[in-house]
């Protein structure tokens, strides 16, 4: 079997790319899934070379990718929880197409032919979806309920208020703005560079090319002087400080970053949290209906084969991504 694996910490050429791993074996309440596609994350790269508090006591050599698309093959032998029947009963039955992203506890990576995953992590994917559009959902689930997080239990966005979210091209961003609106922000913008700028229009968001104009004043000016009600910032480094200034007084800022350090802002009495993903069956079928209706129109820019997985950490790296960065782990 094929799979990505790392056995030290470091840059993107400690991932190998191994032709002979042994098929994992299903554990109790575990399904096995024949991987089509898996969907990467900044996470990835952050657990990669070590700056993750995931990666602190991870077993190497470790897998890495969280979230993925694929078939269900069956449960373990020994799983007498998921019978025949109850995996039919789930929507998991064998031959089932799926989508999912592992739990919390779980460092198992997902860029390999065959992986054993709990079956509380997985939804399936509608009939009705074509091949074509699977990698899509290989990249849904992450930043799907990261976006879910973000907008619904932390954020806590009323009807009425304005937003600016940072990265608004990106995987996340792609999502966080259509369920903004859904939540009922009655003005949106979003930074990108000046190439994504319509993408972002397209999502309901108001462009903010911050590689050509100065966000803060754009934000400042459209706002007479005022700032927004919420600011979602995905990216964090550059940009968590001068959000600080475009901020009402009773405003709220969302790093989603785990490790972000909030202490400037709570120093200065502004509140400033950061979102702990929810997995669960309902949120990935909450994430079923939006992306099928269009509500979700998550983009997957580009599709890597296995053996190019360190450019695709390259590019993760970089930070520029439109959309979701995808493995065809059957190429």
């Amino acid at each position: 079997m094929r799979e990505i694996l790392f056995d030290r910490f470091g840059g993107p050429d400690v991932l190998t790319l191994r032709t002979d791993s042994p098929r994992p074996t299903a554990g109790p309440g575990e399904v096995l899934v024949e991987v089509a596609y898996a969907g990467l994350n900044p996470l990835d790269y952050k657990i990669r070379d070590g700056s993750s508090a995931r990666a602190e006591g991870l077993a190497l050599p470790a897998g890495t990718g969280r979230e993925m698309a694929g078939t269900v093959i069956g449960a373990g032998p020994d799983s007498a929880e998921l019978d025949e029947a109850e995996l039919a009963s789930r929507g998991l039955a064998p031959g089932t197409r799926v989508f999912g992203m592992r739990g919390p506890g779980d460092d198992r990576g997902v860029v390999a032919e065959v992986i054993a995953i709990a079956a509380d992590d997985l939804a399936p994917i509608p009939d009705a979806v074509e091949a074509e559009m699977l990698p899509r959902w290989a990249g849904l689930a992450l930043a799907g309920l990261t976006a879910i997080a973000t907008v619904r239990d932390t954020a806590r966005i009323q009807e009425g208020q304005s937003v600016l979210v940072h990265g608004g091209s990106g995987g996340v961003g792609q999502l966080l703005i259509p369920m903004v609106l859904e939540a009922g922000a009655a003005r949106v913008w979003a930074t990108g560079r000046a190439r994504n700028a319509e993408r972002i229009r397209e999502l309901g968001a108001e462009p903010i090319a911050y590689d050509e104009a100065d966000w803060q004043r754009e934000i400042l000016a459209a706002t007479d002087g005022e700032g927004v009600d919420v600011v979602l910032d995905t990216h964090y480094f550059s940009t968590f400080l001068p959000s600080l200034d475009v901020l009402r007084p009773d405003g709220l800022i969302v790093a989603l970053p785990t490790l972000a350090d909030l202490s400037p802002a709570r120093e200065r009495g502004i509140r400033a949290e950061i979102p702990q993903i929810v997995t669960g069956r309902d949120r990935l079928d909450h994430l079923v209906q939006g992306l099928r209706s269009g509500a979700y129109p998550l983009e997957a820019s580009q599709v890597l084969p296995m053996e190019r997985i360190d450019e695709a950490h390259r590019l993760l790296e970089d930070g520029h991504t439109r959309g979701k960065l995808v493995i065809d782990v059957r190429a």
